[in-house]
């Protein structure tokens, strides 16, 4: 591997950060391992060692061999936060320096270099020494603590291709000293809190310059003309900061590839000279409040990611179906009323997410030429029914979610086509009977989310559904359920939150795999003696029911770790197979007419798991409890009720 291959950090859900590839031609090659995104916990490596330095706490060593044949060792003895954002790039294997850290044999996510807290202070002198003695194609300044670069540093470098100057606390380039790099491809700027006013006009001289990473700095309205000038510029990407505009010299960018302006402040559209841009391949546009869209983005044909999400538009140009080679098109969180005809066009895409919008109808049989989409989510729109069609549009569709729509049926001729789904999501519909004689259809579903609908009953067909894992319906009406329940021997998550249950049925007992139950808020009085066959059952909701008693068998659910009771008003006893100091880890919601409080019952906690217990109780419920011998607590003081035995107690 190239010493001098890079590749960007991992980021958070919260905060998204481009996957866009710098290491393209990088001294010389290119490196395909670099395409897909890497695993950010990192293996041990056979030159890392671990050294205890206190009970329980580990100082992870590990050992680099540089360029010149000197080993370098870096180690740290304290846990590391990652923060939400990437601070940039890191080395490759050769040049990495990251840090694990064990406690009681648990592996941590190694941390980049750029994360830690360097022994020693930067010192920019002997990086420069290092570099010209070497020859070095690279210059490593990234995170020095930098406020500004000291006069002439830049001098008499030809042979530095790649500049590292991310994570500092500079305002600008020095100006005027840029010539001194006159072979720079790559340029890494992020994480700094450069202005627009820092970046010097010799810039634009930078003539080999190709990627540019000015990310996570302070641009503020519209940039520097430099940058325009910087004509053999391959990859821009300015995220978060806070550009206005992107002016007509944006066409001057001719062998631009990669664009990342997302989350900036660009308001109304981008200039109509986008579309000179005919190399481009990947345009990231997402968190801005754009409105419109220029109809000569329809020229910039070599796209195959368009990212356009959380804007304010509320139309397409008819232009973009010209966008043949697109595999990606994010639009949700816009505006948007309509979809243009043309997008069938664009029969590349593998996902179709046009989630939150304000559309009520798709053009018809769209989905039907979109042959490769795998995934498509119209959630959070305005749909009273599935999309118009043949019904032959469904018969790829692995992911459907159709979720806060206003849907009232699933036609037949939709279920009858869905078997290649995997996942279907109808939540938060206005759905009040599933067509029973299709169900057999659904051979592949692992994930059904029927939750918030009008749904009364469920058909008996429902076991045909043998590869079901997660099933939701909560927020209905359902009265009972089919004895049929039992067949889905492969259910893990099971959600009935919110109906009017009265009963389980017996076969519930048949669940083997369940490991999540949530009845909570229905009309319940007891449970099937059969549930005590549920040993895999982690979670059990049961509050806020009417539940008299349990059945003792619910003492063999071995695994359960949270049991919740609460607000049952009428459960006067508990089984003695659930009331041993030693099988749980209750806790109690007191519950009296005259006043409200709540106290918690403890026992001795023997391990990670052991189990939670919620109960909503009444003041007779303390006599079924000998082992507990204080009285109950006077309004509104939370205590801790000690079992008989002087083992040690904990909250």
């Amino acid at each position: 591997m190239d010493p001098l291959t890079t590749e960007p950090l991992g980021d958070s859900e919260e905060e998204h950060v481009e996957d866009f590839d710098c290491s393209a031609d990088v001294a010389g090659g290119t490196s395909s391992e670099h395409n897909s995104p890497k695993s950010s916990t990192q293996e041990c490596s056979p030159y890392a060692s671990t050294v205890e330095i206190a009970d329980n706490v580990y100082r992870r060593e590990e050992h680099y061999l540089g360029d010149n044949g000197d080993i370098s060792v870096l180690s740290i003895a304290k846990p590391i936060r990652f923060p939400g954002r990437a601070a940039g790039f890191r080395l490759s294997d050769g040049h990495k320096k990251s840090v694990q850290m064990q406690f009681e044999g648990r592996r941590f996510k190694s941390a980049a270099k750029s994360y830690l807290k360097k022994e020693k202070q930067p010192d920019v002198t002997a990086e420069l020494t290092r570099c010209k003695d070497e020859d070095s194609s690279y210059l490593e300044f990234s995170d020095f603590g930098l406020q500004c670069l000291p006069t002439g540093i830049f001098k008499d470098l030809p042979h530095v291709e790649t500049l590292f100057l991310n994570g500092n606390k500079l305002t600008g380039l020095p100006a005027g000293q840029l010539t001194g790099l006159p072979n720079l491809r790559r340029l890494l700027l992020q994480q700094n809190v450069i202005v627009c006013a820092g970046l010097p006009p010799d810039l634009a001289k930078l003539t080999s310059l190709e990627v540019l990473d000015l990310r996570h700095n302070r641009l503020e309205g519209d940039l520097p003309s430099c940058i325009y000038g910087l004509r053999g510029l391959k990859q821009l990407i300015l995220s978060y900061n806070k550009v206005g505009t992107l002016c007509d010299e944006i066409k001057n960018l001719q062998r631009l590839t990669i664009l990342i302006v997302n989350r900036n402040s660009i308001r109304q559209s981008v200039p109509n000279t986008i579309g000179q841009l005919a190399f481009l391949t990947k345009l990231d546009l997402s968190y801005n409040h754009i409105q419109t869209l220029p109809a000569s983005l329809g020229q910039c044909t070599q796209l195959t990611d368009l990212y356009l999400h959380y804007n304010q538009l509320t139309h397409l140009p008819e232009s973009i179906g010209n966008l043949t080679s697109l595999n990606r098109l994010m639009l949700k969180y816009n505006r948007l009323v309509e979809i243009p005809e043309s997008l069938a066009k664009c029969t590349r895409l593998d996902e179709f997410n046009v989630e939150n919008n304000q559309l009520s109808t798709l053009p018809a049989h769209l989905l039907a030429n979109m042959s490769s989409v795998r995934n498509v989510t119209f959630s959070r729109n305005f749909f009273s029914a599935f999309p118009p069609g043949n019904r032959e549009q469904y018969t790829h569709v692995m992911s459907l979610n159709m979720d806060h729509n206003r849907i009232t049926e699933v036609p037949p001729d939709v279920l009858s086509h869905l078997g290649q789904v995997t996942k279907l999501n109808l939540r938060d519909n206005e759905i009040a009977d599933l067509h029973a004689g299709d169900l057999h259809h659904w051979d592949n579903l692992v994930e059904l989310d029927l939750g918030s609908n009008h749904l009364f009953s469920l058909p008996d067909e429902l076991g045909a559904l043998k590869s079901l894992e997660m099933f939701r319906l909560s927020y209905n009406q359902l009265k009972r359920l089919p004895n049929t329940l039992g067949k889905l021997q492969r259910l893990r998550v099971l959600d009935l939150e919110s109906n009017q249950l009265e009963s389980l049925p017996s076969t519930l007992g048949e669940l083997v795999n369940l490991q999540d139950l949530n009845v909570v808020c229905n009309h319940l009085t007891t449970f099937p003696t059969s549930i005590g066959n549920l040993r895999d059952l982690k979670i059990f909701k049961a509050g806020e029911n009417d539940i008299t008693e349990l059945p003792p068998e619910i003492g063999n659910m071995s695994s359960l770790r949270d049991f919740y009771l609460n607000d049952n008003h009428n459960l006067n006893n508990i089984p003695a197979e659930l009331s041993a100091p030693a099988h749980c880890h209750w806790r109690f919601c007191y519950d009296h007419l005259l006043f409200a409080t709540s106290f918690a019952v403890a026992t001795p906690t023997y391990g990670p798991l052991m189990p939670t217990i919620a109960i909503g109780i009444t003041l007779a419920l303390f006599g079924s409890f000998p082992a507990f011998v204080n009285p109950p607590p006077p309004p509104n003081q939370p205590v801790i009720v000690r079992p008989a035995s002087n083992r040690p107690i904990y909250r």
